[in-house]
């Protein structure tokens, strides 16, 4: 859900924090105070455009930010090579006078492309078409599953369907002429006779590089071995001797004083391990000698593994796997005739599967899109909207514009019906607000008020089922009043026990439902136009909705039907 929202210089606000919480959040204020400009910041971090003329006049730039928390994110944004933030999103936009702007998600700087990518479906916004998930046919489908309850029957089909998809894909791979097919057998037989003439083995470089090392310093190794061996062993006043007096004299001693026999003991065992410490160096003295000649074949060696790694773009374990690949790949070529004849045999039996299941898939949307239809226009009714008609149009899917049919991306024709990862449908939702008028798509409606309804009928039909954890309406109380505002507060708050809402309203039915209540007011500082946000306390709340019954002047009679209805909407929640 949204957490918070901070904002500077941005329109006639100069710096305000608010915090939002669960359930139904209204905020109230009057006209101009700049209720619908919170709406304008949410909509920018969201990934909305961005325009200098929103810029506080006398700043440079404004800034919004958005902080979500309770979202499982974690995959989308590692996908898109993200920071995951551990369970929150914090979004910031920055935009400048230039008109130029940047924007960070949890941290790491980003492109508009991808905030929309990271932000898509997070919130609904009424009155801003951008980012009302219902104006976009892509998403229809999947919220009559949703009502449906046929998600789990859809996952099914996509499994049969991606196991179609890689089949047709690979067959097409191997569908080249037998020109060019020869042509790439002996480009992979060449590149892996190459490798298997240089034969190299796992490790072959590291351990090369190593012998190199020791061949071009072989005099000064074997001085070295050759000056501690005698320091050790042979040379004159060498540790041995010396070591031998000693032993000598603690003999006698400890025959003396048995006290002294742990320290002979370690000199005998320390004699030892130099004796043979010299015999090692020794021998290593017989085994090194600068080699010119195994020099150099160490040095081809190494050069021809690098040309290697080099041509396969990589180091030798990414050359010996690129081997691995090409052999593979020679193998299917070599037997591409029995390779296609099998693909053909798994394409026919792979596609009569997927088309039963997306055919039993179309037959339950279209029995489902009737009722979902019926639910939706029962919830009009109750929103002053009885006469709207509102439709779920399910119709067969085509292939991508521009794609002929069984090309392209992800469609397939299959026995008469085009198979996408959805199935063989799409669907649309469409409206007709008057009698006798063609019903149209969602995306067509004109009124701000009328579709913020209309999403709110949705958005109750689909209480348990849609995705978008935050919704926020903007206009839903526009030509309504009465009796008719109150049933849309009842029916905010019983879509906000699914989800969060937030509702700019001017009608006090609606805002006494709400179970947090904020106030925007303007106020004039140092000749400065400001919009300020506030969280009302129960005091504060009731004078509020007592101003909204009465206008300016609050009287007693307007302050007690506030109370009364604040009461009601309390035992309301009670129950």
């Amino acid at each position: 859900m949204l957490c918070a929202l901070r904002i500077q210089n941005f329109a006639i606000i100069d710096e305000l924090e608010v915090r939002f919480g669960p359930g139904f959040n209204a905020l109230t204020g009057e006209t101009g105070a700049g209720k619908s400009i919170l709406v304008d910041a949410l909509h920018l971090v969201l990934g909305g455009r961005a325009r200098a003329e929103v810029i506080r006049t006398g700043a440079d730039e404004a800034t919004v930010e958005a902080l979500f928390e309770g979202m499982d994110l974690g995959d989308r944004l590692a996908g898109l090579g993200l920071p995951t933030g551990g369970g929150e999103l914090l979004i910031r936009r920055v935009i400048h006078r230039s008109g130029r702007g940047r924007a960070w998600i949890n941290g790491a700087i980003a492109t508009v492309g991808l905030l929309e990518q990271t932000c898509r479906g997070l919130v609904d916004i009424s009155g801003q078409h951008e980012h009302v998930s219902l104006l976009d046919p892509q998403l229809h489908l999947s919220l009559l599953d949703g009502w449906a309850d046929l998600h789990g029957t859809v996952a099914r089909y996509r499994e049969a369907f991606d196991r179609f998809a890689a089949a047709v894909r690979e067959r097409a791979g191997l569908a080249m002429d037998d020109v060019e097919r020869a042509r790439r057998a002996d480009y992979l037989s060449f590149q892996i006779a190459e490798i298997e003439r240089l034969d190299p083995q796992v490790g072959e470089d590291e351990s090369l590089s190593q012998e190199r090392k020791r061949l071009a310093s072989a005099t000064k190794l074997r001085a070295a071995a050759e000056e501690s061996e005698r320091a050790l062993y042979s040379g004159e006043s060498a540790a041995a001797d010396l070591l031998g007096v000693a032993l000598g004299r603690l003999q006698d001693a400890a025959a003396i004083d048995p006290a002294l026999e742990p320290v002979l003991s370690s000199l005998k065992t320390a004699r030892i391990e130099l004796e043979e410490s010299a015999r090692a160096l020794a021998g290593y003295v017989r085994g090194v000698a600068a080699d010119p000649a195994r020099l150099a074949e160490v040095d081809e060696r190494l050069e021809a593994l690098k040309r290697l790694c080099r041509k396969h773009g990589g180091d030798l374990s990414v050359a010996l796997a690129r081997r691995d690949e090409m052999k593979t790949e020679l193998s299917r070529v070599e037997r591409h005739a029995e390779r296609l004849s099998e693909l053909d045999g798994q394409i026919a039996a792979l596609g009569e599967e997927g088309l039963r299941m997306a055919q039993e898939l179309s037959l339950r949307r279209r029995q489902a899109a009737g009722e979902f239809a019926r639910a939706v226009e029962s919830e009009l009714a109750h929103l002053a909207m009885g006469k709207t008609a509102f439709a779920v149009q399910v119709q067969p899917a085509s292939p991508p514009e521009g794609q002929a049919e069984g090309e392209g991306a992800g469609a397939w024709r299959v026995g008469g019906h085009v198979l996408t990862p959805k199935g063989i449908d799409t669907c649309e939702l469409l409206l007709s607000p008057n009698p006798g008028e063609e019903a149209k798509p969602l995306s067509r409606i004109a009124s701000g008020g009328e579709l913020s309804r209309v999403m709110l009928a949705i958005k109750r039909a689909l209480a348990k089922t849609d995705p978008v954890p935050t919704y926020v309406f903007d206009e839903v109380d526009a030509g309504i009043g009465g009796a008719v505002a109150e049933v849309v507060g009842r029916m905010l708050k019983d879509v906000s026990r699914e989800r969060q809402v937030l509702c700019i309203t001017h009608l006090p039915q609606i805002a006494a439902c709400a179970d947090a209540h904020y106030t925007v007011a303007k106020r004039i500082k140092e000749g400065r136009t400001t919009s300020r946000v506030e969280a009302l306390g129960t005091t504060a709340r009731t004078k509020e909705i007592a101003r909204m019954l009465a206008g300016v002047e609050i009287t007693p009679a307007a302050m007690k039907n506030a109370e009364e209805m604040l009461e009601a909407s309390s035992r309301r929640r009670r129950r």
